[in-house]
């Protein structure tokens, strides 16, 4: 009997483990997808337009407008992957090292005396609002720059294949990758 619940457990633990990878392979791969397919779409319509101009227009050296944004396009797109890899870089805290890491915040708050409202040490209180601000700047910051930059580029882009005079279908296709 306690074999079959030995194995019962191991067995539900092996489930429970692929199950949650899986789900974490889905959500990191959703995330992924969704910061460089529109980057990977619009250096794949840089590189056409390249390549276009290359052909219609052999005589003419390809103008430096469009090397320079596809340089820049690849450029943010290695800035996205290499956010992405630091953020692998860093690791995952278990159950223990977060239950441990309250215990000392817990025993630290009632050791310095600080409860936010009566709290007597004002610099204690100051240092604790600035970090919640630089906290929240920094993941304001991560979330927006990124579709700020990709928007600006796809203006330039935008106005690129117009001066250019390219189809209207092709800037609309590539209008639909502006973030929302």
């Amino acid at each position: 009997m306690k074999k079959r619940i030995r194995d019962g457990y191991v067995d539900g633990s092996d489930a429970g483990m692929e199950a949650s990878l899986q789900v974490g392979f889905k959500q990191g791969y959703l995330e992924g997808a969704a910061m460089t397919a529109p980057v990977g779409r619009l250096k794949g319509m840089l590189s056409a337009l390249y390549f276009w101009y290359q052909t219609k227009h052999p005589e003419n050296p390809i103008p430096p407008s469009v090397t320079e944004l596809l340089h820049r396009v690849s450029q943010y797109e290695d800035t996205i992957i290499d956010g992405t890899n630091k953020a692998l870089e860093k690791p995952t805290p278990n159950v223990s090292s977060v239950s441990e890491t309250m215990e000392e915040l817990d025993l630290e708050q009632s050791v310095s005396g600080c409860c936010e409202e009566g709290c007597n040490d004002m610099e204690c209180c100051k240092e604790a609002k600035k970090n919640d601000l630089n906290v929240t700047n920094t993941q304001e910051n991560l979330s927006s720059g990124s579709s700020e930059s990709l928007s600006c580029l796809l203006q330039e882009c935008i106005e690129l294949f117009s001066e250019f005079g390219l189809p209207q279908e092709l800037i609309h296709h590539m209008e639909e990758l502006k973030p929302m």
